[in-house]
């Protein structure tokens, strides 16, 4: 059974050959087969061998030259892709990334989050107030935001053995209400940055958007890759000998051959 298949897979891949033969040699069979017609057979070979070569160094020179154009332009949008993102976080920076947390406190790099039983809510650290301040049952800490608004975190301290909350530390406390008033002081810094740095990446995105000087030189370079392409005497040449020798196989068997 095996040697069954395996004979069929041979006549089919024959069968194949024979017809791409009498395809590429037309004319009868034998002008695609007779060994007195090989040397016609060559000479129409050899020129279709010399005009695709020809062919593919062009389509080679002119697959490069588009490559590289399509490299300026993935630069030239990229650059403007990455000058846009730094412009949207300068106007809106988000919350950053988490510094710490203290009971109902967690602290970003621009923000605050308070949780508290009726959900949680984030204060911008621009502008906040922060003061440490302790009690007789809580050490407090006070968010006075830039609107005047005033949030107290409540850190109880005091064990009375009637219910089972954390107690805090006060070092602990005012660490941490150290560590806010440092990220605010950093934040406020920052700030004041903020509109001269957009103003300078604003600049830079106008000035990046009239820079298509590598996408026009590229596209330059492929003009002048097929403009030579065209004017190519060598290919003009295997073109011509290609067309002579497709001429010479059809008055010798009065069928054109395929290029």
């Amino acid at each position: 059974m095996e040697a069954v298949r395996l004979g069929g897979v041979v006549m089919a891949v024959a069968g194949i050959w024979v017809l791409w033969r009498r395809h590429r040699y037309p004319g009868g069979w034998a002008f695609a087969f007779s060994f007195r017609h090989e040397v016609h057979r060559e000479a129409l070979a050899n020129a279709r061998n010399k005009a695709r070569d020809a062919a593919r160094r062009a389509a080679q020179a002119e697959s490069a030259g588009q490559a590289q154009l399509a490299a300026a332009r993935n630069d030239y949008e990229r650059r403007l892709a990455q000058l846009e993102q730094k412009i949207a976080r300068l106007r809106n920076p988000g919350i950053g990334m988490r510094l710490g947390g203290l009971g109902e406190l967690v602290l970003f790099k621009h923000t605050l989050t308070v949780t508290s039983a009726t959900g949680a809510r984030s204060i911008a650290l621009a502008g906040l107030d922060v003061r440490f301040d302790t009690g007789q049952k809580n050490h407090s800490i006070y968010l006075t935001e830039a609107t005047g608004h005033v949030h107290r975190a409540k850190y109880p301290h005091l064990h009375t053995g009637l219910d089972d909350q954390p107690r805090f530390d006060e070092d602990a406390v005012r660490d941490f209400a150290v560590t806010i008033q440092n990220a605010v002081a950093a934040e406020n810094s920052a700030r004041a940055c903020i509109p001269r740095q957009l103003k300078e990446a604003e600049k830079e995105l106008e000035d990046a958007r009239a820079d298509t000087r590598a996408q026009q030189a590229a596209r330059e370079r492929l003009t002048q890759i097929q403009q030579r392409n065209r004017q190519d005497p060598h290919r003009k040449t295997a073109d011509a000998e290609l067309e002579e020798a497709r001429q010479v196989w059809a008055t010798l068997t009065g069928s054109i051959p395929p290029k």
